[in-house]
Protein backbone atom coordinates (compact mmCIF):
# COMPACT_ATOMS: atom_id res chain seq x y z
CA UNK A 1 0.00 0.00 0.00
CA UNK A 2 1.17 3.11 -0.91
CA UNK A 3 1.91 5.98 1.49
CA UNK A 4 0.01 8.55 -1.28
CA UNK A 5 -3.33 6.58 -0.22
CA UNK A 6 -5.96 8.92 1.31
CA UNK A 7 -8.57 8.82 3.16
CA UNK A 8 -11.17 9.16 0.48
CA UNK A 9 -10.28 6.62 -1.87
CA UNK A 10 -12.56 3.58 -1.29
CA UNK A 11 -12.07 0.52 -3.15
CA UNK A 12 -15.28 -1.45 -4.09
CA UNK A 13 -15.01 -4.62 -5.45
CA UNK A 14 -17.32 -6.50 -7.05
CA UNK A 15 -16.66 -10.35 -7.80
CA UNK A 16 -18.59 -13.61 -8.54
CA UNK A 17 -18.05 -16.36 -10.59
CA UNK A 18 -16.84 -16.71 -14.45
CA UNK A 19 -20.08 -15.22 -16.63
CA UNK A 20 -22.28 -13.39 -13.40
CA UNK A 21 -21.93 -10.17 -15.85
CA UNK A 22 -18.96 -8.33 -13.55
CA UNK A 23 -17.39 -6.83 -16.35
CA UNK A 24 -20.65 -6.07 -18.06
CA UNK A 25 -21.35 -4.20 -14.87
CA UNK A 26 -18.30 -2.42 -14.28
CA UNK A 27 -18.55 -1.16 -18.10
CA UNK A 28 -21.50 0.85 -17.11
CA UNK A 29 -20.59 2.09 -13.95
CA UNK A 30 -17.17 3.40 -15.57
CA UNK A 31 -19.75 4.91 -18.57
CA UNK A 32 -21.71 6.89 -15.66
CA UNK A 33 -18.05 8.37 -14.84
CA UNK A 34 -17.09 6.32 -11.70
CA UNK A 35 -13.44 5.28 -12.00
CA UNK A 36 -13.43 1.38 -12.66
CA UNK A 37 -10.55 -1.26 -13.31
CA UNK A 38 -11.00 -4.31 -15.36
CA UNK A 39 -10.31 -7.85 -14.67
CA UNK A 40 -7.04 -8.57 -14.39
CA UNK A 41 -7.08 -11.83 -15.75
CA UNK A 42 -8.84 -11.48 -19.02
CA UNK A 43 -6.37 -9.04 -20.29
CA UNK A 44 -3.24 -11.62 -18.83
CA UNK A 45 -4.67 -14.60 -20.60
CA UNK A 46 -5.21 -12.65 -23.84
CA UNK A 47 -1.07 -11.98 -23.54
CA UNK A 48 -0.17 -15.00 -22.06
CA UNK A 49 -1.75 -16.82 -25.11
CA UNK A 50 -0.26 -15.15 -27.50
CA UNK A 51 3.53 -15.96 -26.11
CA UNK A 52 5.23 -19.00 -26.59
CA UNK A 53 5.05 -21.49 -23.48
CA UNK A 54 2.87 -18.74 -22.33
CA UNK A 55 1.11 -19.32 -18.56
CA UNK A 56 -2.96 -19.29 -18.60
CA UNK A 57 -5.15 -20.64 -15.02
CA UNK A 58 -5.30 -24.04 -17.52
CA UNK A 59 -2.05 -25.10 -17.81
CA UNK A 60 -0.06 -23.38 -14.56
CA UNK A 61 -2.88 -21.83 -11.60
CA UNK A 62 0.08 -20.94 -9.61
CA UNK A 63 2.44 -19.29 -12.07
CA UNK A 64 -0.44 -17.30 -13.45
CA UNK A 65 -1.71 -16.40 -9.96
CA UNK A 66 1.40 -15.11 -9.17
CA UNK A 67 1.05 -12.72 -12.62
CA UNK A 68 -2.69 -11.68 -11.61
CA UNK A 69 -1.52 -11.09 -7.54
CA UNK A 70 1.13 -8.84 -8.70
CA UNK A 71 -0.91 -6.86 -11.45
CA UNK A 72 -4.42 -6.69 -8.96
CA UNK A 73 -1.97 -5.32 -6.49
CA UNK A 74 -0.83 -2.87 -8.97
CA UNK A 75 -4.56 -1.67 -9.27
CA UNK A 76 -4.96 -1.63 -5.73
CA UNK A 77 -2.17 0.66 -4.94
CA UNK A 78 -2.84 2.78 -8.05
CA UNK A 79 -6.56 3.29 -7.00
CA UNK A 80 -4.59 5.57 -4.02
CA UNK A 81 -4.07 8.02 -6.38
CA UNK A 82 -7.50 8.49 -7.38
CA UNK A 83 -8.75 10.07 -3.90
CA UNK A 84 -12.09 9.06 -4.85
CA UNK A 85 -14.61 5.98 -5.08
CA UNK A 86 -13.25 2.97 -7.18
CA UNK A 87 -14.86 -0.32 -8.45
CA UNK A 88 -13.21 -3.49 -9.73
CA UNK A 89 -13.66 -6.29 -11.54
CA UNK A 90 -12.40 -8.81 -8.99
CA UNK A 91 -9.71 -8.01 -6.19
CA UNK A 92 -7.24 -9.92 -4.36
CA UNK A 93 -9.05 -12.31 -2.51
CA UNK A 94 -10.31 -13.45 -5.67
CA UNK A 95 -7.19 -15.33 -6.50
CA UNK A 96 -7.47 -17.29 -3.09
CA UNK A 97 -10.92 -18.34 -4.40
CA UNK A 98 -9.46 -19.93 -7.09
CA UNK A 99 -6.49 -21.13 -5.60
CA UNK A 100 -9.11 -22.70 -2.70
CA UNK A 101 -11.13 -24.54 -5.19
CA UNK A 102 -8.36 -26.49 -6.77
CA UNK A 103 -7.03 -27.65 -3.44
CA UNK A 104 -3.97 -24.70 -3.63
CA UNK A 105 -2.65 -22.89 -0.64
CA UNK A 106 -2.19 -18.94 -0.70
CA UNK A 107 1.12 -17.81 0.10
CA UNK A 108 0.72 -16.47 3.95
CA UNK A 109 2.64 -13.21 2.38
CA UNK A 110 -0.18 -12.58 0.12
CA UNK A 111 -2.24 -12.87 2.96
CA UNK A 112 -0.02 -10.49 4.76
CA UNK A 113 -0.05 -8.13 1.71
CA UNK A 114 -4.34 -8.61 1.52
CA UNK A 115 -4.17 -7.20 5.21
CA UNK A 116 -2.49 -4.16 4.35
CA UNK A 117 -5.15 -3.26 1.49
CA UNK A 118 -8.04 -0.65 2.08
CA UNK A 119 -10.50 -2.19 0.33
CA UNK A 120 -14.23 -1.59 1.44
CA UNK A 121 -15.26 -3.99 3.85
CA UNK A 122 -19.14 -4.26 2.16
CA UNK A 123 -18.06 -6.58 -1.43
CA UNK A 124 -20.99 -6.69 -3.99
CA UNK A 125 -20.94 -10.34 -5.23
CA UNK A 126 -22.87 -11.33 -8.56
CA UNK A 127 -24.34 -15.05 -8.41
CA UNK A 128 -24.11 -17.60 -11.11
CA UNK A 129 -26.59 -16.60 -13.83
CA UNK A 130 -27.43 -19.71 -16.46
CA UNK A 131 -29.49 -17.67 -19.11
CA UNK A 132 -26.39 -15.07 -19.68
CA UNK A 133 -23.10 -17.27 -19.25
CA UNK A 134 -21.35 -17.68 -22.46
CA UNK A 135 -18.29 -19.77 -22.52
CA UNK A 136 -15.08 -17.73 -24.98
CA UNK A 137 -11.36 -17.69 -25.41
CA UNK A 138 -10.72 -16.50 -22.05
CA UNK A 139 -13.73 -18.35 -20.26
CA UNK A 140 -13.53 -22.20 -21.21
CA UNK A 141 -15.58 -23.16 -17.99
CA UNK A 142 -18.34 -25.41 -17.74
CA UNK A 143 -21.64 -23.40 -15.94
CA UNK A 144 -20.82 -26.57 -13.16
CA UNK A 145 -17.28 -25.15 -12.57
CA UNK A 146 -18.24 -21.49 -13.08
CA UNK A 147 -20.95 -21.95 -10.03
CA UNK A 148 -17.82 -23.87 -7.90
CA UNK A 149 -16.02 -20.94 -8.11
CA UNK A 150 -18.27 -18.81 -7.66
CA UNK A 151 -19.05 -20.95 -4.25
CA UNK A 152 -14.89 -20.52 -3.68
CA UNK A 153 -14.59 -17.28 -3.91
CA UNK A 154 -17.66 -16.40 -1.22
CA UNK A 155 -16.25 -18.69 0.82
CA UNK A 156 -12.70 -16.75 0.85
CA UNK A 157 -14.45 -13.52 1.39
CA UNK A 158 -16.48 -14.51 4.07
CA UNK A 159 -13.57 -16.34 5.74
CA UNK A 160 -11.69 -13.06 5.15
CA UNK A 161 -14.42 -11.16 6.98
CA UNK A 162 -16.24 -9.00 4.09
CA UNK A 163 -19.53 -8.77 4.54
CA UNK A 164 -21.28 -9.60 0.92
CA UNK A 165 -23.75 -7.97 -0.40
CA UNK A 166 -25.50 -10.68 -3.56
CA UNK A 167 -26.55 -8.33 -6.56
CA UNK A 168 -30.21 -9.63 -8.03
CA UNK A 169 -30.18 -10.62 -11.26
CA UNK A 170 -31.89 -7.69 -13.88
CA UNK A 171 -30.77 -5.23 -16.40
CA UNK A 172 -27.08 -3.79 -15.94
CA UNK A 173 -28.89 -0.50 -15.38
CA UNK A 174 -30.95 -1.25 -12.24
CA UNK A 175 -27.77 -3.69 -11.44
CA UNK A 176 -26.07 -0.21 -11.38
CA UNK A 177 -28.57 1.75 -9.49
CA UNK A 178 -28.90 -1.37 -6.50
CA UNK A 179 -24.91 -1.08 -6.35
CA UNK A 180 -24.95 3.02 -6.15
CA UNK A 181 -27.94 2.97 -4.03
CA UNK A 182 -26.41 0.66 -1.64
CA UNK A 183 -23.35 2.76 -1.21
CA UNK A 184 -24.92 6.29 -1.05
CA UNK A 185 -28.25 4.20 1.22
Amino acid sequence: MKATDTATTRRCIITGGPGSGKSTLIEALETRGHRCYAEVSRELIRREARRPGGVTPWNDLEAFARLAFAEMLLQHDHAAEAGERCFFDRALPDIFGYLHQRGLSVPESWLESHAGCRYERTVFILPPWPEIYVNDAERPQTLAEAEALHDAIREVYESLGYELIEVPKMPVEARCEFVLGKLCG
